[in-house]
């Protein structure tokens, strides 16, 4: 986004030169719009230095928002019909963009003073807010993590067959999760995260792939115009799961602090967010809307098992027979496909959402001086704060 894009949103930037002052240089007008005194300010407090790019802030965020959420899509039409559904969703996405360029433009205004949604809570309520800010968006997070935790325990006791239950998996992976709790910063995980992006977007296409493909099995039966419906079949009410479920899977603004701290140049956010929104929305509508296409009437709660399981006419699907039951042909493959491009899309989800806590507690100012990026008290606060999340669960 151009220098003077940003100025005629976020004016506060637009400052006068100093007395006797010179123009700024070629390089000095392309970079970041903080001075010299905020970037050193911002190295001191972080660590390190702004070296998070827009493509690596783009893979960051699509591996954040593209977790475990995408599984419950395919179901919300059976709820809210696929009309509405599709619309919900198409609203949310929508709105979740803008809320995002509403935050960078908040946190590009105070040109440095904030940094976190401590910051901000401060600024509006002071101290009480704060620490409320404090408490609410590092509790979510910490929710978000403990329920990752749990998840990654059961898809690696299904992939091995029970052979060892959640708990002992959850043990055995500790110490991975710790060491990648001490990297300094969003940009030592890089090179990773890119695998955990793939996974999210193979896990889609594997759900969109299969559901087209079973949709061809339906189609012969009679009466399969009877497997879609276009508006809710239930209560009103029922648009409030699809609401909650859609808001749920495009939440992405937890992490928008601690991706700021780490971008070489964060006026270029906009871009990467919102080609980050762009991606996902268009993989959230084509799962949403293809796999309800594939599935109708009887899709089951968990999509894996109507994936991988098919009814041989439209009486068996629409009984209360198991799934496992159905005399069609069955897809054994799909369960550890589908767990194992999860595992790996979770897995490099996580320390991006537990680094914005880091990033919380570090900079909190009664913490800051005894907690600088780097050393020993910091490392401990980490391993303290893993440690709690996996001993939970």
């Amino acid at each position: 986004m151009p220098t003077e894009e940003i100025v005629s949103v976020v004016p506060e930037l637009l400052q006068p030169a100093p007395p006797g002052g010179h123009p700024p240089s070629g390089n000095e007008a392309q970079s970041s719009p903080l001075s010299h005194k905020e970037e050193r300010d911002v190295k001191e407090r972080t660590g390190h230095g702004r070296q998070l790019s827009a493509f690596q802030t783009y893979v960051n965020l699509v591996t954040v928002v593209i977790g475990a959420g995408i599984m419950a899509l395919p179901q919300l039409p059976l709820r809210g019909g696929w009309v509405l559904s599709a619309l919900i969703l198409l609203v949310v996405i929508l709105s979740t963009a803008e809320s995002g360029l509403h935050m960078w433009k908040a946190f590009m205004a105070s040109e440095g003073r904030m940094s976190t949604y401590e910051d901000l809570g401060r600024e509006a309520w002071g101290p009480l807010g704060q620490v409320l800010a404090a408490v609410v968006a590092n509790l979510f997070l910490f929710g978000i993590y403990s329920a990752y935790t749990v998840l990654i325990g059961m898809q690696l006791e299904n992939l091995s067959q029970n052979a060892l239950d959640k708990q002992h998996w959850i043990l055995i992976l500790y110490p991975a999760f710790l060491a990648l709790a001490l990297v300094p910063d969003l940009s030592a995980l890089s090179r990773l995260v890119p695998f955990g992006m793939v996974a999210a977007c193979a896990t889609a296409a594997c759900i969109i792939g299969k559901s087209m493909m079973d949709s061809r099995r339906w189609k012969d039966w009679d009466q399969h115009q009877e497997m879609h419906s276009p508006w809710p079949q239930e209560s009103v009410m029922a648009l409030g799961v699809v609401l909650a479920t859609c808001i749920g899977a495009m939440t992405f603004h937890p992490v928008v602090p601690a991706v700021l701290q780490d971008m070489a140049q964060p006026e270029e956010f906009p871009r990467a967010m919102l080609g980050a929104a762009t991606t996902c929305g268009i993989l959230y509508l084509a799962v949403m809307l293809w796999g309800y296409h594939g599935y109708g009437v009887f899709i089951r709660q968990d999509i894996v098992q109507s994936m991988t399981h098919s009814p041989a006419n439209l009486e068996e699907a629409l009984s209360n027979s198991e799934v496992w039951d159905w005399m069609g042909e069955k897809s054994l493959w799909v369960p550890p496909l589908v767990s194992s491009l999860v595992l790996v899309n979770i897995i490099l989800s996580m320390p991006i959402m537990m680094m914005a806590v880091f990033y919380s507690v570090q900079d909190f100012k009664p913490f800051a001086p005894h907690l600088k990026p780097g050393s020993w008290a910091n490392w401990i606060m980490r391993m303290t704060l893993v440690t709690s999340v996996w001993d939970a669960t």
